[in-house]
């Protein structure tokens, strides 16, 4: 063997021995520090809740109903508690606030938020949502179906001659429902708001029918069944709200 193919045998030889050396290197390093991985998660964008507009009517005897429309635009999220504030301020500057809570169900884009029976020296400053939302994923196909049929509004006998809304309500979904919120907002001819209100129904089980009615001191001359909307929904977002689960299946993904 001649003097240059030993060196060749030799540095192969070498070679070879690095590469092994350096694999040992690199399995002992990556085993005693291991690469981390970042995961990034897939997040869903969701849209914040909008104010659309606000209001108020006076009711004529120096009280005074405030109003706040909402929208969701997320179609498969929802809030199962919104905390809100109504600030007012009256003629010498003073303020104040009147808090509560609500829910806002998936893709709901005209959610009223009520603020009833006060002193009409007040005006609305501001409404504002106290904290960011908690969202909840529910799809909007999986809402309980409330379906409100027979309304009527006049002159009330039973009700002291008080101006009243009255309808049926019917729980058309296939779960029991703890309570039922039922908004009602009375428009003109110019689809400006001039009447509002409120009530609940309790317990109302599947397919059964119910009887509502949201009472005014005061008559709506103009008022008449086209410009009157009626809205009944139920927090489904929150268990609580269900008196009894569905036993082929849960109504959304907990």
């Amino acid at each position: 063997m001649t003097k240059s193919q030993r060196r060749i045998k030799q540095t192969i030889i070498a070679s070879i021995y690095l590469v092994i050396l350096s694999t040992i290197i690199f399995l002992i390093v990556i085993n005693l520090f291991p690469p981390t991985i970042m995961v990034i998660e897939d997040k869903p964008l969701i849209q914040p809740l909008q104010v659309i507009k606000s209001g108020k009517i006076d009711l004529g005897n120096g009280r005074a109903d405030f109003w706040v429309e909402l929208s969701n635009p997320n179609d498969d999220y929802g809030v199962s508690k919104l905390e809100y504030n109504f600030i007012l301020s009256n003629s010498d500057a003073s303020e104040s606030i009147r808090g509560g809570d609500t829910f806002i169900l998936p893709g709901d884009k005209k959610r009223y938020i009520l603020l009833l029976n006060i002193s009409s020296e007040y005006e609305l400053q501001n409404f504002e949502i106290k904290q960011d939302p908690v969202w909840s994923k529910l799809s909007k196909s999986s809402l309980p179906e409330l379906v409100t049929r027979n309304i009527s509004l006049g002159i009330s006998n039973k009700v002291g001659n008080a101006f009243t809304v009255f309808g049926i309500l019917t729980n058309a979904s296939p779960v029991n429902l703890k309570n039922v919120q039922i908004i009602s907002i009375i428009t003109d001819d110019s689809s400006n708001i001039i009447g509002v209100n409120q009530t609940l129904i309790r317990d109302v089980k599947t397919t059964e029918s119910r009887d509502f009615e949201m009472i005014w001191q005061e008559e709506f001359k103009n008022a008449t069944k086209d410009n009157t909307k009626i809205y009944a929904q139920s927090n489904v977002l929150s268990d609580r709200e269900l008196l009894i689960e569905l036993q082929q299946g849960p109504i959304f993904e907990r």
